[in-house]
């Protein structure tokens, strides 16, 4: 197991800062701005996901230990927290969760569930040695997913009542769930180790340009990284997370089936892009985020945070039913074929490639 260096140095980037806005900001420059995305927004997000990949690691310890519904509610809801986390990150998808391999072992979909059932059934260990040495469709946020929630999207939704009943009667799925958190909690944690210190990656990014990056040795190399991974997310929640689905009525491709999260993931895919356009983790400009850089440059900001603003409230608007107070998943959306709701879908799709425009104008 990694040793946990996050649990010493991110305090140090979590007090202190205030990144509400001030009324005017002074015209940043892109050295400025690449610095405080790197230790401000890119590392202290990876050092909420491991804070909260480790509250989910003990809750399903302790649900290994002692399975009831109140430990399965805890279980799920903290999965659902690191979850966001994750997702807010996927704008920023570059540097060590790419090179060291952390994205296929944390959030590989779809998962093999025939290989999983066969792991959970069989004798050999399931510790986190044997996990480590899994392959990313055995593992991370998707298998311990569906070890928490199982029941498929068409025979409806597993209580916790009735989980607990099904893990009190199944040692190795709980052993297997426990392992699994400690292997995504070790992923998490080396993220935040490889993004701090002096040779971290915020460093390598926050001195583009200087003998001091080996990684960036142009200012421009490292802004094209943050608009490149700003954009490549964009493109993928239009393209695959939404319309895709829509137009094969197929779940294969619908993430977070199990947990009903799927509209929160997409949800924080545009949090964390808007994350690096305002360079902060609060919704509010901090004034060092690419959105001044773009000012400055005479791009019609506003704009662009209007197209935020719709972007989200179209996602939020899926699944919502009419002269209702109520709404239905994602998953069950696209599962059901539920009239009416593809038109949701389809502004939802028009609307994130708006976006994706706007943000692609004013940051060219």
């Amino acid at each position: 197991m990694n040793t946990r260096v996050f649990r010493l140095t991110p305090l140090a980037l979590l007090v202190g800062l205030s990144l509400s806005a001030p009324a005017v900001h002074a015209a940043p420059v892109t050295a400025n701005v690449l610095e405080h995305t790197a230790e401000h927004v890119i590392t202290r997000n990876y050092v909420r996901l491991a804070f909260a990949t480790d509250r989910l690691a003990e809750r399903l310890a302790t649900l290994h230990a002692n399975p009831n519904a109140k430990h399965v509610t805890a279980a799920r809801a903290a999965w659902r927290e690191a979850r966001a986390y994750w997702e807010t990150g996927e704008a920023h998808l570059f540097g060590p969760v790419d090179t060291d391999g952390h994205d296929p072992a944390m959030d590989s979909w779809p998962i093999d569930l025939r290989e999983l059932a066969g792991l959970i059934d069989g004798d050999a260990p399931l510790d986190a040695a044997a996990v480590d040495g899994l392959d990313g469709d055995l593992k991370g946020f998707h298998a311990i997913e569906y070890l928490l929630w199982r029941q498929p999207v068409a025979e409806g939704r597993e209580s916790a009542q009735t989980a607990a009943e099904r893990l009190a009667d199944a040692p190795r799925q709980r052993a297997m769930l426990a392992s699994l958190g400690a292997d995504l909690d070790d992923h998490a944690a080396a993220m935040v180790a490889a993004w701090q210190g002096d040779d971290g990656h915020a460093r390598q990014l926050a001195a583009a340009g200087t003998p001091d990056s080996r990684l960036y040795p142009a200012v421009r190399g490292a802004r094209q990284e943050l608009v490149e991974g700003m954009d490549a997310i964009a493109d993928e929640l239009a393209a695959a997370k939404l319309g895709a689905p829509l137009e094969s009525g197929r779940l294969d491709g619908v993430e977070s089936p199990y947990a009903r999260n799927t509209r929160a993931d997409m949800r924080h895919n545009l949090v964390g892009i808007r994350n690096l356009w305002l360079g902060s983790l609060d919704g509010n400009d901090s004034g060092l985020g690419l959105r001044a850089l773009a000012a400055t440059n005479g791009a019609d900001v506003e704009a662009v945070d209007r197209a935020f603003l719709l972007a989200l409230g179209r996602i939020d608007a899926i699944g919502e039913i009419a002269d209702a107070n109520g709404r239905i998943a994602f998953a069950e959306l696209i599962a059901g074929g539920q009239p009416g709701h593809e038109a949701q879908v389809e502004a939802a799709v028009d609307v994130v490639r708006q976006l994706r425009a706007r943000l692609a104008g004013a940051l060219e």
